[in-house]
């Protein structure tokens, strides 16, 4: 499994969450210091790259200003060696911050998540964040109009798996119905192996069954052990074999 590295387009929205908090200016050895905490590099980001004072982390800050990366969009002026949001950041960051915590939650695969990040930044529509996705055990809330969206995704995987006769966690096999009887006919949670902006264009989902590939039906206690662990729905089966033996 490869190392998660953070990305310089990783680091754009947490600095405009800085920038908002500081109407007196940002430099950018104060936004080293403040991302470094927030964002805790790891690994090579937090090595100090051979010959320089700086890690591999707080070069890709720096990266942010050699590039004019903030500038491009309009979205932070740099003045007097101090970086400023502008309106148009502001507005970039309300409608994007959400799904930029639900992507870089550390739940997904990091080359689905880098194209995600890629996605969020280039496209100017707001992609829709899965409503019933565990994070710690809190539900990502999301607007009426994204929850539509999420409905009708996982009817369309509910009816897929209720065919297959599969109405069950895919990972222990626990049966809500076979348990509860009534109270737990047609109960399932469904776990988004990708950041679901991955099968969307102009911030819509074009093929729903592409996007149901992307579900996985497990139970409730199986989700949040997943997401706590940070680990695969393969991975988890093959816990759950170990320990049956």
């Amino acid at each position: 499994m490869p190392e998660e590295r953070i990305s310089e387009n990783q680091l754009i929205i947490p600095s405009l969450k800085v920038f908002s908090r500081r109407k007196e200016g940002t430099t950018t050895s104060e936004l080293i210091e403040i991302l470094t905490e927030i964002m805790q590099p790891k690994g090579k980001d937090a090595e100090i790259i051979p010959g320089r004072n700086d890690t591999y982390f707080s070069q890709k800050v720096r990266n942010l200003r050699s590039h004019s990366t903030f500038e491009r969009g309009n979205l932070a002026q740099y003045v007097d060696e101090k970086y400023y949001i502008t309106e148009d950041g502001l507005n970039f960051l309300e409608n994007k911050y959400e799904e930029y915590e639900y992507i870089n939650s550390g739940y997904f695969d990091i080359e689905a998540q880098k194209s995600a990040n890629v996605n969020l930044l280039n496209d100017s529509n707001k992609h829709f964040i899965p409503e019933d996705e565990i994070v710690e055990g809190k539900l990502v809330t999301t607007v009426t109009k994204t929850r539509k969206r999420s409905a009708k995704l996982r009817a369309y995987a509910f009816d897929y798996y209720s065919k297959l006769g599969k109405i069950k966690c895919d990972a222990c096999d626990f049966d809500f119905e076979a348990i509860y009887g009534e109270y737990g006919k047609n109960f399932i949670e469904f776990h988004h192996i990708n950041p679901v902006s991955v099968y969307e264009v102009d911030g819509k989902l074009t093929n729903l069954e592409e996007a149901r590939k992307n579900l996985v039906p497990l139970c409730s206690n199986c989700h949040k052990i997943l997401h706590r662990n940070n680990i695969t729905v393969e991975q988890l089966k093959e816990v759950v074999k170990t320990n049956e033996r």
